[in-house]
């Protein structure tokens, strides 16, 4: 009995690891501790990083504000670029957007320390 439950817990040990991706790179998307950390001191303005973007970030893509920039922020954080090409309901018009704007895009650690200001983060016009 002992051996039966020490051979279930090795293999749900190894099915959790390879899960992961801890065992092989088994798609192109990176884990989150490969992400450049996030500095919002020495941060990179020219681009939007899609982990930590305020969705008002999303203005200076054409199409992007406010719809396709709310669903980005709701559905972060992401690995990859196909993290987010891959979230459900995003129609071929939306997706081809992303594709074409990609250059414009990247990537961080996520800083949860903002994430309730990514939607809304009291910047009114007056």
């Amino acid at each position: 009995m002992k051996a039966l439950v020490r051979f279930s817990v090795l293999i749900l040990a190894i099915a959790v690891t390879w899960t992961f991706g801890l065992i092989g790179n088994l798609s192109p998307s990176v884990l989150a501790d490969q992400l450049p950390d996030t500095s919002f001191i020495k941060q990179d303005i020219s681009k939007i990083d899609l982990n930590n973007a305020n969705i008002n970030a999303f203005r200076k893509v054409k199409g992007m504000y406010p719809t396709l920039g709310r669903i980005i922020v709701e559905n972060a954080p992401y690995d990859s670029l196909d993290d987010v090409l891959n979230i459900s309901g995003l129609t071929d018009t939306q997706k081809q957007t992303i594709r074409d704007n990609a250059g414009v895009f990247t990537l961080n650690k996520p800083d949860n320390s903002m994430n309730r200001e990514r939607i809304n983060n009291s910047v009114y016009r007056l």
